[in-house]
This record gives C-alpha cells, sequence and structure tokens, in this order.
C-alpha cells in the first residue's frame, strides 16, 4: 500500500511539474548560439586531398534558430541558420609532386602551377538545418530538448592543376585534382553537403522571458569527400592515368551555448 501511495504521489508530482512548464514555455521562440565542434576523423585517407580542404579538427557555428512548439508546448520544428568558420587547410601549399610519385611510382617535381585556390586561410561556410524536437522536464525550472534535424551546408572546393616534370626524362605531365565530384563543368564551383544533426539542448530559465542555453551535438556528412586525380600528357593531350580515392564520411561532435528569448 505504501508502495502505491508513493508511486501515485510522484505521479502526480511529475504531472503537476509538466503542466507547469508547458503553461510558462511560449509557443515560439528565438535562440542565439555559439556551438564549438571537433572532427572525429578526417576527410579522406589521402593525406594530400585532407590537407587542402579546411580543417575538420576545429568548426565554430554562429546560429540563431526559430522554435515552434506544434503539440502541447513539448513537441515542436525548428529551422536554424548559421556561419560556421572552418580552420585553415592543414597544408594548403603542399606539392603535388609527392602525390604524383606515391600514385604513379616515379619521381617528379613541379614546374608550374596553372591553377590553384582555396588554400589560404579559414574559411566561412553557410549552414541551414531544418528538424524537431521535444522537451521534457528534468527538474525544476530545468528542461532537455532532444533535437534531429537535416541540412546543408555550402563549401568551395579547391582547384589545383599543375605542370609536373619527371626527373631524368623530359616528359611533363598535366596535373587536375578534384575534389567532391567535380567535373570539368562544375570545376571550381560550391558544392553543398548534406547532413543530419542530433543535439540535445539543456534550458534553464534566467529571467522571465529569457533562458540560458547549453548542449552537446553530434553532425554526420552522409556524402564522402571524394578525390580524384588525372595526368595528361603535355604534349598530345593523352589521359595517362585516372585515380579516384573514396573520402571519408565526416563525422563532428561538440557543445552549444547560448540564450533563448
Amino acid at each position: 500500500m505504501r508502495k502505491i501511495f508513493f508511486l501515485s504521489a510522484l505521479l502526480l508530482w511529475g504531472i503537476s511539474l509538466v503542466d507547469a512548464q508547458v503553461t510558462q514555455e511560449r509557443a515560439v521562440r528565438f535562440d542565439l548560439q555559439i556551438a564549438q565542434s571537433f572532427g572525429l576523423n578526417d576527410w579522406s585517407n589521402v593525406i594530400f586531398a585532407s590537407d587542402r580542404l579546411p580543417r575538420a579538427s576545429s568548426s565554430t557555428d554562429l546560429r540563431a534558430t526559430l522554435n515552434v512548439h506544434v503539440f502541447r508546448r513539448t513537441v515542436g520544428i525548428f529551422h536554424d541558420i548559421s556561419l560556421s568558420i572552418m580552420s585553415a587547410p592543414r597544408n594548403g601549399f603542399s606539392d603535388p609532386a609527392s602525390q604524383a610519385a606515391l600514385t604513379m611510382g616515379n619521381p617528379y617535381y613541379t614546374k608550374e602551377i596553372l591553377a590553384e585556390n582555396g588554400n589560404e586561410s579559414a574559411n566561412a561556410h553557410f549552414k541551414m538545418t531544418f528538424g524537431v524536437f521535444t522537451r521534457f522536464p528534468i527538474v525544476e525550472k530545468l528542461s532537455v530538448s532532444p533535437c534531429f534535424g537535416a541540412g546543408f551546408m555550402t563549401l568551395t572546393p579547391p582547384t589545383y592543376e599543375a605542370i609536373l616534370k619527371e626527373h631524368d626524362s623530359n616528359m611533363l605531365y598535366t596535373a587536375r585534382y578534384q575534389w567532391f565530384g567535380q567535373n570539368e563543368y562544375n570545376y571550381g564551383d560550391a558544392t553543398l553537403l548534406g547532413y543530419l544533426a542530433f543535439r540535445l539542448r539543456f534550458a534553464y530559465p534566467i529571467s522571465q522571458k529569457g533562458k540560458l542555453l547549453f548542449g552537446f551535438e553530434y553532425t554526420w556528412f552522409p556524402e564522402r569527400a571524394d578525390f580524384s586525380e588525372r595526368y595528361t600528357n603535355s604534349y598530345n593531350y593523352n589521359i595517362v592515368r585516372t585515380f579516384n580515392h573514396k573520402g571519408n564520411q565526416l563525422n563532428m561532435a561538440g557543445f552549444s551555448v547560448g540564450i533563448a528569448f
């Protein structure tokens, strides 16, 4: 009997707590957050390919989010827009001659650079996410919202084309390197990388209308950072060799802080 009474009291307390927080929760809220994420793996197992892409080890997002409750103030949808700043490439000026020697089997040196872009500094990328969330009270004034969403990030792959000379030979090769499935028609164009986002957002009220936010998040990019290298005879323009490398699916984990109003 005591157990039944205790469980009943606990259930009533939980219901009253949920109702109290539901009543206090507004139907529409705006969030401003700063999120810091860290790459759990590299773009590619090919060192040259990863060296020239934005460094995945660190990404800082400045994020604005619109949250709309659609069911009893506990389930809703969200839409966020953010500016993501990723660190400069690890080695944006790495010599392609070493990569050519690795795949072609002969030593080379770089005679002339024909095209090179996107290798110098940190990069800013546009992000947009749509998703759903639900909200659970933990203790008085503290709640947690699991969030699941899908979105995309803009990224401009680097461009690199050079003429390589084979050691102890008069042979010249035009080397072209491409990322994310680029070809002659979209070489150097920006691409959209889709991702799935999983977040745990904790909220604690600091005023009548404002809340302090902190949370943890995980982002998974299903699209692989494919990389290809093509070597063409500079004299007769015949393609000598083409190598295609399957990239990795980038995984990132991090945390966020912000305010809601």
